[in-house]
């Protein structure tokens, strides 16, 4: 059987997450960063070429309100969240956010975020071993919703580093050329780690779309309770 292969020692899913904890900087660094301002560059990919680079910040207000500003020549996007309804507007005209690509990505920014892996117990999500992946594990993290089906989120950690390097989590459903129902993807890839006061903190993200790169997210300013 397979449990022949599994080493006796092999960490529980919550030792793994305490693991992680320690190397984005303690619980106690963790716990003390309530909002934030990023501020940096994002590139929009078609293929796997380069489309276009825009200025771009990501404020933070809390583990529920989010806000990303697409800094255009036309004028400034902004996508958020104030934590009960998505929203977009364009030079003051707003409105509410399907979902798709913008609502997507202030899940990941939010109710899929890092933080939500390190608080699993507080949050009474389920967390469960998906295995192992090129030297990394893959602890699925299953958040009750109210009303609604409960969310999966996988998250990847590093052994070598212990740091979370990915999110991943299924957006849907579509056929592929032999009408057989296969899930649809959304994964943000995490690199260019940086200590920010006490926490280590992601620079670049990469987002795939059933492993295809649409965004690049290269911050160059990071900061941490700061007045928003």
């Amino acid at each position: 059987t397979n449990k022949k292969n599994e080493p006796e020692n092999k960490e529980k899913p919550a030792e793994v997450v305490e693991r992680a904890a320690k190397a984005h900087g303690g619980r106690q660094a963790l716990t003390s960063v309530g909002d934030s301002v990023s501020d940096g560059k994002l590139t929009f990919f078609t293929g796997n070429d380069r489309k276009n680079t825009i200025d771009v910040s990501v404020i933070r207000a809390g583990d529920s309100r989010v806000q990303r500003v697409l800094k255009e020549a036309s004028g400034e996007l902004h996508q958020g969240s104030d934590g009960v309804s998505t929203w977009e507007s364009f030079n003051g005209m707003t409105a509410l956010a399907p979902a798709g690509l913008a609502g997507n990505y202030i899940e990941s920014e939010t109710v899929r975020a890092v933080g939500n892996l390190f608080d699993f117990q507080s949050r009474g999500a389920t967390l469960r071993d998906a295995g192992t992946r090129n030297n990394a594990r893959v602890l699925e993290l299953e958040s009750p919703v109210t009303g609604k089906p409960s969310r999966k989120t996988n998250y990847v950690i590093d052994d070598s580093t212990s740091r979370v390097t990915a999110i991943e989590f299924v957006t849907g459903e579509a056929k592929d050329i032999l009408g057989k129902i296969i899930p649809t993807t959304e994964s943000y890839v995490f690199s260019d780690f940086r200590v920010v006061q006490g926490v280590i903190t992601p620079f670049r993200i990469e987002r795939y779309v059933d492993g295809l790169k649409i965004e690049e997210t290269q911050f160059n300013s990071v900061r941490y309770n700061v007045s928003i």
